[in-house]
């Protein structure tokens, strides 16, 4: 009995996939770059059971999206429009990492902060997107602090949440855009943190995030 091959969607994730596990999104860049179905093929990965995998697919489309502008930003504002559907019961599934790949496409395509980076900010209090959010603040942070020092009264409300990633996620943001934080070096409390600076998965207190 022959051996089935892998169809060619079976083949594009797996390549995919294996570029994140090596962590080299310098060659999803290469890759997207004649891929035409990156995107939806990154948009699975999102789901992988494996959750660094995860993380490192909402990296690897911020990296795509810049891809795509290089022929003009709409391309990557339809991604963030995407992302916004599958945020939406309606779309009849919820992309609970939607705030965070909007964060991504955001951080590597900044013309978008202008009128995108509000919209990100809105969902501070939208469940299940509350964490999310605020790591998505925390990424654009550095290329349009602006965006989240005018969402800073809602983030200076996160230090009383009882959620430590709300509470450190948000002190992440505020220090990436120079804002305030208060002191926090008695929180003690830990939660998990994909560093999209090292492409790790890990965890970290409240007060190292304030610091």
């Amino acid at each position: 009995m022959p051996i089935a091959r892998p169809s060619a969607r079976a083949r594009r994730r797996d390549a995919a996939r294996e570029l994140l596990a090596r962590l080299d999104l310098d060659a999803v860049s290469r890759w997207a770059e004649g891929e035409p179905q990156a995107v939806g093929v990154l948009q699975r990965l999102l789901f992988d059971a494996d959750e660094v995998v995860a993380w490192r697919a909402v990296e690897a489309l911020g990296r795509v999206a810049a891809v795509l502008a290089r022929r003009g930003a709409e391309p990557a504002r339809e991604l963030v429009r995407r992302a916004l559907w599958l945020m939406n019961d309606e779309s009849g599934g919820l992309l609970w990492s939607g705030p965070q790949v909007i964060g991504a496409v955001l951080a590597h395509v900044p013309v978008l902060c202008r009128d995108l980076g509000a919209v990100l900010a809105s969902f501070l209090e939208e469940d299940p997107f509350r964490a999310g959010t605020r790591w998505g603040l925390w990424r654009i942070s550095g290329v349009a602090p602006e965006v989240v020092r005018e969402a800073a009264p809602g983030l200076g409300a996160s230090f009383s949440d009882p959620d430590p990633a709300v509470r450190g996620l948000a002190a992440l943001a505020l220090r990436g855009a120079g804002a305030a934080v208060p002191d926090l070096s008695s929180d003690g409390a830990a939660f998990a943190l994909f560093d999209f600076r090292t492409g790790e998965l890990g965890r970290a207190t409240v007060a190292e995030a304030a610091r």
